[in-house]
């Protein structure tokens, strides 16, 4: 499998796994569902490929404006897959995507053999796109996404001038300040009722837990039971937290390479190679031979320090790609960036996110809450330093912002059945935020897992998502099957799917 030909999407920031493209093509309507009797809005059967899974697809229009209800509407964009069972539940499950800016309904065909499978059986599963996302007005545009320019993706982050030309081009089409979490939540509510659904069970991840935790506090009486996996809080002033939770998630890494046989045989001198290649940083970019991954030609490309951690650091959001990072780091520090490249390109979640809508969510509801404070106390010795910080409150400087009240990061309080699930080893989310959260959860259960990370995947994680949804509590539910989860081996070579040779 070609990466410029991939079809397999590793999720942005919630690192599942599944079939992304798909095609939606009608089908008659005999073979169709009923809907809700409630239901106000008519979808038409339609099939998800590859796989072929029934579905019903459609547009839901909402004022961009919602408070004004004048103006540009925007045109939602719905797939649901109904339960496959002829009577199922009352309440669906509506997935919230993660980002933020990723689509939800590129996750839909996760109900077959996905981690939404289970719930499938007796449950309709709901894709909406959230506003600025997806096929709901998405706002798109290249921030240095591309990996056929090489020195520019390998460049500095949040350049000025690509923010600006962003901004321009998104104008024309948006106003940027209303594609606000808050205003989304009101979205996917007024889908909901437009559906016949009352009380909906939400699985999400990652930003979506953020997403998720607002629906909770503005539309609480809709709400059964929420599973939130790679927990964030309303309070995480993205991307404050990113790097204490990056060093803590590699401090790990090297003593789970120290403990390990073959990983230990191979990078002996894993911590004292990681340092030496940083400081060769200190001198300015570093130059290295790389291979076009779209012309297969060599190139010689500046990799500049802020971009090299930041890298690393996505790297280290799930223990799928962490398991490559002893190998990246031994061949930097032999002067080979080829394996660098090549799970740089390979794991590429800007390429599919909105960046529009990424940056009004993060310029609005996370930069205007940082401090000077913030940023010293909690970038202070680690890896990826104070830089990730500073240039994203930089380009934030280029971006209209919404008006979000300040009470919007105070802890969501609520009695809802919610179960949390952060990983030891998540370089994203990790646990101590998921901890602020299930603080004000009455009903709430957080569940740790020492070698998982931002992800949701596996058998056993699947039972436990089943298992919660079906009984609509958090107390009860198994999950002893955590204990057994181990890292994967790590790699002492590059899969041919991801060289670029």
């Amino acid at each position: 499998m070609r990466l410029s030909h991939r079809v397999v999407l590793i999720s942005l920031l919630a690192g599942i796994v599944f079939v992304s493209g798909f095609v939606l093509k009608k089908r008659s309507q005999s073979q169709a569902q009923t809907p809700p009797s409630k239901a106000r809005l008519t979808l038409q059967p339609c099939h998800l490929a590859p796989g072929d899974l029934d579905a019903k697809c459609g547009t839901y229009e909402v004022f961009e404006d919602r408070a004004a209800k004048t103006g540009r509407k925007i045109s939602l964009n719905i797939v649901v897959v109904p339960a496959l069972n002829p009577n199922p539940a009352p309440d669906p499950v509506f997935w919230l995507h993660g980002g933020p800016g990723a689509a939800a309904t590129a996750t839909a065909p996760a109900v077959r053999g996905g981690f939404l499978a289970g719930v499938h059986q007796d449950h309709d599963v709901v894709f909406v796109d959230q506003r600025g996302t997806g096929k709901s007005n998405g706002l798109m545009c290249d921030m240095g996404d591309d990996p056929s320019n090489l020195q520019k993706y390998f460049s500095d982050l949040f350049l000025l001038d690509d923010v600006r030309q962003c901004r321009e081009k998104l104008e024309k089409i948006a106003n940027l300040k209303l594609y606000t979490t808050p205003i989304a939540m009101d979205d996917l509510d007024e889908v909901r009722d437009a559906l016949g659904y009352d009380k909906i069970d939400i699985v999400a991840a990652s930003y979506g837990t953020i997403a998720a935790q607002v629906y909770m506090r503005q539309h609480p009486d809709h709400v059964r039971a929420v599973f939130l996996g790679g927990v964030a809080n309303t309070a995480i002033k993205q991307p404050l937290p990113f790097a204490q939770a990056a060093q803590h998630a590699l401090d790990l890494l090297f003593v789970d390479c120290a403990a390990d046989e073959p990983c230990h045989n191979a990078f002996p001198d894993l911590k004292k190679e990681f340092e030496t290649v940083l400081a060769r940083f200190d001198k300015g970019p570093v130059t290295a031979e790389l291979i076009n991954p779209k012309t297969r030609e060599k190139e010689s490309v500046k990799i500049t320090r802020g971009n090299f951690v930041e890298h690393l650091r996505l790297f280290l959001y799930t223990t799928n790609f962490g398991r490559f990072l002893p190998l990246v780091i031994h061949r930097a520090y032999e002067n080979d960036y080829l394996p660098f490249e090549s799970i740089s390109v390979a794991y590429n979640p800007g390429g599919i996110v909105s960046r529009g809508m990424y940056m009004t969510v993060t310029c609005s509801e996370s930069i205007p809450f940082i401090t000077e404070k913030d940023i010293v106390s909690q970038t202070k010795g680690t890896f990826l330093g104070d830089y990730r910080v500073r240039t994203h409150i930089e380009g934030c400087k280029e971006w209209p912002k919404a008006d979000i009240p300040k009470s919007y990061i105070q802890p969501v309080k609520s009695d809802l059945p919610v179960l949390l699930i952060s990983g030891e080893v998540d370089g994203s989310t990790p646990p101590w935020l998921g901890e602020e959260v299930v603080e004000s959860l009455k009903n709430g259960r957080q569940v740790k897992i020492r070698y998982y990370g931002h992800q949701l995947d596996g058998p056993c994680l699947f039972g436990i998502l089943n298992e919660f949804i079906e009984k609509g509590s958090a107390k009860s539910v198994d999950t002893s099957c955590t204990d057994k989860i181990k890292r994967p081996p790590f790699a002492t070579e590059i899969p041919k799917q991801f060289s670029l040779q």
